[in-house]
């Protein structure tokens, strides 16, 4: 499985997504893009001891990013060289299998419903974050994506 991060998106970026691509190729298996600026993504894995790309791991540059203050409706659009927008558009071409994400869940959300569209037969997103329990984690159904859900959705 590949799997595309965002590696500009979030709170912690680039050093977060980073830890975490490395920690999956290591105990998953998986393979990992990391979409973002390259110089910025480099001194990242030189922070966490790489000097050069392990096996399973690629960097695919963009120079822009979505900030939390652009507007989540048209950020794809204004921001075409976005980690965002570069990511979804490799997604779209067969470039991964997922792609992941920490940044705006409003950008996110509009420019994958219009890049990528919806799998057959689902009618809306829905938001479903694993919560941390005191037993490990639940998922939290449709946590905020539409205001006005119906069982239909949640199904």
């Amino acid at each position: 499985m590949k799997i595309i991060v965002d590696a500009m998106g979030g709170d912690n970026a680039p050093q977060a997504p980073v830890r975490g691509a490395l920690d999956a190729i290591a105990e998953y298996g998986v393979e990992v893009v990391l979409v973002g600026r390259g110089e910025d993504i480099l001194e990242a894995l030189h922070q966490e001891g790489i000097s050069e790309l392990p096996a399973g791991l690629e960097i695919s540059h963009a120079d822009q990013v979505v900030e939390m203050c652009d507007n989540p409706a048209t950020a794809f659009k204004e921001k075409k060289d976005s980690s965002l927008t570069v990511g979804l558009n490799l997604l779209k071409s067969g470039g991964g299998d997922a792609y992941v994400s920490a940044g705006s869940t409003g950008a996110l959300l509009s420019a994958a419903t219009l890049m990528t569209k919806r799998i057959k037969g689902i009618r809306r997103a829905a938001l479903a974050p694993v919560v941390p329990t005191g037993t490990g984690g639940a998922v939290l159904v449709d946590c905020g994506a539409t205001a006005e859900c119906t069982p239909e959705f949640l199904l």
